[in-house]
């Protein structure tokens, strides 16, 4: 096909410093909203940018020159190099998608996708070149279509259901990978036949991509989940997390680095999963991201501003990765003198510390498990000095806080590693504390002043400065405060048994924390937490039953307190309206035992404490919690109330049978299995009369009646399920008993509800044996005006609205009857009774 439209390539000079741009990013211009970046593959400092202004620009960066190829005439989507660099593709929406030579900086060839015979040109929103650069892929509506780059022909045409947003190629071109609506679909290449169609998603994906080796794809998207799997199986190797919609995604030539564009360049580790560095000095989302061609450049464009940015990443990806590792800071205010023999303390402190949870973790049976932190090659530890910006008064007057501003722009990342920092100020911490911890994802931080009181302890030789630093050392690996059997801890923590970092609970939960276990990897599955609906006991405790799920496998659940325990503060009144110790430890649960249920019986709950927090711990050290509130003084006492209205009875009985077959967590799952069956319904009739005098079968509500019919296929079923469980057994007897007093031992026929009425009415009966039923209705005269044929009916009893006849007020023509006096006659088999009704309007 020939060239349709004129083009023109612009060739600029560039102006930037190469030595700056070995030590800050370059921002270049494009002009529009990128859409695409891609870098040269035979080029370390080339790069090309794609825009909604309708140009390309090649950016040598290198010989600093900027070449722009026009010529689409809308928005170009997506543009791919050539694995020798020579040859250039861009797809657009002007429902083209042409070929440019770099070396001669000239059009090749304009060309359509057309999905189909008879079709329209379609919309390019991917291009792809095949690894040995024979083959050019292109996606469309409905289709991917295979190109011979010499001849601009032809070679294949892959069908889709829905418009392919996104092509690429393995780099050994076995695979062919496509984002076809909101699912990826694997080609064989050679058979041009989809060989695997990887589960759908319920979010876009924003992109897909191959390693080097082609042993991996990655795909991510609006669901901020970055997804690695392995070629040759394609099953998952590990899920990464990010903050919010994934844009794009590249692998690092290498392979060991994968970046994300997002709200900010993520760079992750191919083989654990973690978090190398951050790139977030954007001001919008990071729409595009790409690695040069010996991995040292980094090329990024935000959503909408128009700018590429080239950065030198080579310091990022060099930095020798400290994983799991607490490292520590000693910051000292501009106007204070360091201490001379701060290092030496700082040291043994944390060497104490370290020892401290070796000791516990041994007492209580996991060995000498304990943290590391950072050492030099002569195994001292490393402490980073940093100078503040401020004085000391600024510090103390202001927000001590502020540091870690400083910390950070020092290269430290408390979101990445546990820090201590040990502050040089002359005040403790907001006129309280002497020092404050917690965790932070996956890092996390401490906060110690170093006065003597607060940092060695006092006169007595007490090693207070290592009670707290362990102590906040314990919120930094995610453990919270622990009251329980401890009324009076007014003492101190010096002088006591601190159970936050002492008890079988916290050692429980180190022996999986990725701080006592060295080398194990980020990669996490999702932790889901469902609260099933809480109970009162009958001795006025609260129950509270969790389900969890991990594919990693779970290690411990913890129950946690959003209220404090009062008697901890008695006689300490600055506390008293504080809340920044929240989330005490009401108890926790081993779950190594492959259980997915944590359950919780507790008296701690009051009715000023309706929230309560689940966190959760898997096997591989990742943490998850859930917020749940309820209203503690509105509780049933028994699983079997179903309406939580104080008596187990017939109503419940009803919710129960109008639930069969829901699945999950549900009110009526009485013995708490996932689904609501005959077990939960017998467990009912078991229970019946919990909470009142005696059982009973009648109630206020008219609805909640049943029927002889029910009651006997509900025995039936029981009967098949036949458990020896004694409330089974019990609910079976209850129900036989419900049999007999739902056999009436005369038919009857009883006066309709309302009446009077208008329009309608209901008219119950009793029925001795099972019988032909009907019902005619009258005018005082003998007039027939309407027959209700209800069939046959069982024996049983007939009184709700759910099972008496109705009438609604109208003859057999459809009419609305006159007010005034009627008559109606039941018959069943050789029973007739004759009663009378008023309608009144």
């Amino acid at each position: 096909m020939k060239c349709k439209y004129q083009f023109l390539t612009i060739i600029v000079i560039l102006s930037f410093s190469l030595t700056s741009f070995a030590q800050d990013p370059i921002i270049l211009e494009h002009g529009g909203a990128i859409q695409s970046v891609v870098a040269s593959p035979t080029h370390n400092a080339v790069f090309v940018s794609a825009s909604d202004d309708n140009t390309i620009k090649l950016w040598d960066l290198h010989n600093k020159i900027l070449t722009t190829f026009t010529g689409h005439l809308d928005k170009v989507n997506d543009v791919d190099i050539s694995p020798n660099g020579e040859l250039l593709a861009s797809g657009s929406d002007d429902q083209t998608f042409k070929l440019w030579s770099i070396p001669q900086q000239q059009h090749i060839a304009t060309l359509e996708h057309i999905p189909f015979a008879d079709a329209s040109p379609s919309l390019v929103p991917s291009v792809a070149f095949s690894p040995d650069g024979e083959f050019l892929a292109t996606a469309g509506y409905q289709s991917v279509i295979l190109w011979d780059v010499d001849d601009q022909t032809e070679t294949g045409k892959l069908e889709h259901d829905d418009w392919v947003y996104a092509v690429v190629f393995s780099a050994n071109g076995q695979f062919l990978a496509v984002v076809d609506g909101k699912q990826i679909k694997i080609w064989d290449v050679q058979k041009q036949q989809i060989i695997v169609e990887l589960e759908g998603n319920e979010h876009w994906i924003g992109n897909i991509a191959f390693s080097p080796d082609s042993s991996i794809l990655a795909n991510a998207g609006e669901d901020g989940i970055i997804t690695l799997r392995s070629t040759s199986n394609w099953s998952v190797i590990g899920r990464i997390s990010t903050f919010g919609s994934v844009h794009d995604l590249d692998f690092s030539p290498d392979g060991k680095t994968l970046a994300s564009a997002g709200h900010e360049v993520g760079l992750w580790s191919v083989e654990y999963g973690e978090k190398i560095a951050s790139i977030t000095d954007y001001n919008d989302w990071v729409q595009e991201v790409a690695f040069s061609s010996e991995g040292t450049i980094l090329a990024s464009s935000e959503s909408n501003d128009g700018t590429l940015r080239i950065q030198n990443i080579e310091t990022l990806l060099d930095v020798e990765r400290i994983r799991d590792t607490v490292r520590l800071i000693y910051f000292v205010p501009s106007d204070r003198t360091p201490q001379s023999d701060i290092d030496t303390k700082i040291e043994t402190l944390v060497k104490a510390t370290q020892t401290f949870f070796a000791d516990m973790m041994e007492e209580h049976g996991y060995g000498r498990k304990t943290f590391t932190y950072e050492t030099d090659a002569e195994s001292n530890a490393v402490i980073h000095h940093i100078t503040g910006q401020f004085t000391d008064a600024y510090y103390n007057n202001n927000d001590k806080w502020k540091i870690w501003d400083e910390i950070r722009a020092a290269g430290h990342d408390p979101t990445q590693n546990i820090y201590i920092a040990v502050m040089e100020f002359s005040e403790i911490l907001d006129g309280l504390h002497c020092s404050t911890g917690g965790n932070w994802d996956r890092g996390g931080v401490v906060n110690l002043i170093a006065s003597d009181e607060c940092f060695s302890g006092d006169d007595t030789g007490a090693l207070y400065g290592v009670a707290l630093v362990a102590h906040e050392i314990g919120h930094a690996f995610g453990l919270q405060h622990d009251y329980r059997n401890h009324p009076d801890r007014a003492k101190g923590i010096g002088e006591d048994v601190d159970l936050m970092i002492s008890s079988p609970c916290a050692a429980g939960w180190l022996d999986a924390h990725r701080y006592f276990n060295s080398g194990t990897t980020y990669f996490n599955e999702p932790t889901t937490i469902e609260m099933w609906p809480p109970r009162a006991t009958d001795s006025e405790e609260i129950r509270l039953r969790f389900t969890i799920t991990d594919l990693d496998g779970l290690h411990q659940a913890r129950l946690l307190s959003t209220i404090l325990q009062v008697d901890y503060f008695a006689g300490r009144d600055y506390l008293e309206e504080q809340n920044y110790l929240d989330e005490s430890l009401l108890d926790c649960q081993s779950l190594s035992d492959g259980s997915t249920t944590a359950e919780f019986i507790t008296t701690q709950l009051t009715t000023d404490n309706d929230t309560v927090v689940l966190r959760v711990i898997d096997v591989k050290g990742n943490f998850t919690e859930a917020r749940f509130s309820f209203d503690i003084t509105a509780l049933p006492q028994h699983l079997e109330d179903i309406n939580g209205d104080g008596i187990v009875n017939i109503q419940d009985l009803v919710l129960v049978a109008s639930n069969f077959g829901k699945q999950g967590i549900h009110l009526a799952d009485v013995n708490e299995d996932g689904v609501v069956n005959i077990i939960d319904l017998v467990l009912v009739a078991g229970a019946f009369g919990k909470g009142a005098a005696a059982p009973s079968m009648r109630h206020h509500d008219p609805e909640a009646a049943l029927t002889q019919a029910n009651i006997q296929q509900w025995l039936d079923e029981a009967r098949q399920v036949n458990l020896t469980d004694p409330n089974f057994q019990r609910g079976i007897l209850m129900l036989e008993q419900f049999l007999i007093a739902l056999t009436p031992k005369e038919t009857t026929l009883l006066p309709n509800y309302p009446n009077p009425f208008n329009p309608e009415t209901w008219v119950p009966y009793q029925l001795a044996e099972p019988a032909e039923v009907s019902i005619a209705i009258y005018t005082v005269s003998g007039k027939l005006v309407r027959t209700l044929d209800l069939g046959h009916q069982a024996a049983g009893i007939y009184e709700s609205r759910n099972y008496a006849a109705y009438w609604n007020g109208k003859n057999q023509l459809g009419e609305t009857v006159a007010s005034g006096v009627y008559f109606y006659t039941l018959t069943a088999g050789d029973f007739a009774a004759t009663r009378k009704m008023l309608i009144r309007k």
